[in-house]
């Protein structure tokens, strides 16, 4: 059931996301939601336009998800979390970025991947992670940890790793991209301010 609204879901919201800045008015903004969640709906060849944007793309994180339910929520005048909320979230993709991927494309020896098939311990470690963005009040990052925590608990997913509930390639260059943008700004502020 979950391969078949989970796509679903992310062909909307990202679909939403390039449509919102058309037409700035909430009820403009519902129809196109609705739009999109129809258009998510329409067969091709057979499969549903979801579904051909899954075969392109894979499946995206519950992160991603998060993130992208987030984007929209901002577009209907709602602000989850501030500046400093989608900062943190987003250093704690990118290091789970650097710490999977350079593995994964053979850059070193270790394997973290492995760990994701029995995550008894990583689950330890992102609690205390979850614990520390609560108590920073990071709701967008907490509720993205849980959200796939539970998602893998209750294998909603295609995956039987707990890393792929994390994390997917297009959040973690976001996650980098995003992080690399901010601190560029604020060194160019810092050196504006001393000079």
């Amino acid at each position: 059931m979950t391969d078949f609204w989970l796509p679903h879901l992310a062909f909307t919201l990202l679909a939403f996301l390039v449509l919102a800045p058309f037409g700035r008015g909430r009820p403009q903004q519902v129809v196109k939601l609705l739009t999109c969640l129809l258009l998510s709906l329409v067969p091709v060849q057979g499969i549903s336009l979801a579904l051909q944007l899954r075969t392109y793309i894979g499946d995206l994180s519950v992160p991603s998800l998060v993130l992208l339910g987030w984007a929209t929520l901002c577009r209907f005048g709602v602000a989850p979390g501030g500046a400093r909320d989608r900062l943190a979230s987003l250093a704690l993709f990118a290091g789970m970025a650097v710490l999977l991927y350079p593995a994964a494309l053979g850059l070193s020896y270790a394997d973290p991947y492995q760990l994701g098939f029995e995550p008894r311990p990583m689950l330890l470690v992102l609690g205390l992670l979850c614990a520390v963005l609560i108590v920073q009040r990071s709701w967008l990052g907490a509720l993205a940890l849980v959200l796939a925590t539970l998602a893998f608990a209750l294998r909603l997913g295609a995956s039987e790793n707990y890393w792929d509930y994390l994390i997917d390639p297009y959040l973690a260059l976001y996650s980098l991209g995003a992080l690399l943008l901010a601190g560029g700004r604020w060194l160019l502020l810092r050196t504006r301010n001393l000079a």
